[in-house]
């Protein structure tokens, strides 16, 4: 019994530590990438959603439908698929003064 309980209590302390490391990470990519990107294309808001952030800044966004977009740190936004839409050849400080890169808050 108290073997079970030392196991429990360790699980505990790894997955509050993760959490807190998890926590500090966010808040890192909080200040470079926003988490969400909304384009326009023939009148369809299409939301895309930071999915990564390669080793050389490169951040990946997906959409629901599984096409991607590619956004340097400091470079304009790619397409997304084969679609230009109201987001391309935009900066992230073009598109956050747009409303249409969203940060998410807890």
């Amino acid at each position: 019994m108290m073997r079970s309980l030392t196991i429990a209590a360790t699980c505990a302390a790894i997955f509050l530590l993760v959490g807190e490391a998890a926590k500090v990470y966010a808040a890192e990519l909080d200040s470079a990438y926003p988490h969400v990107i909304v384009c326009e294309f023939k009148g369809v808001r299409h939301f895309a959603y930071l999915d990564r952030v390669e080793a050389d800044g490169r951040a990946i966004y997906m959409a629901p439908s599984g096409k991607a977009g590619v956004v340097p740190k400091d470079g304009t936004v790619g397409r997304v698929g084969n679609v230009d839409g109201s987001c391309a050849g935009k900066t992230l400080q073009d598109l956050l003064a747009n409303g249409q890169a969203l940060f998410i808050r807890d």
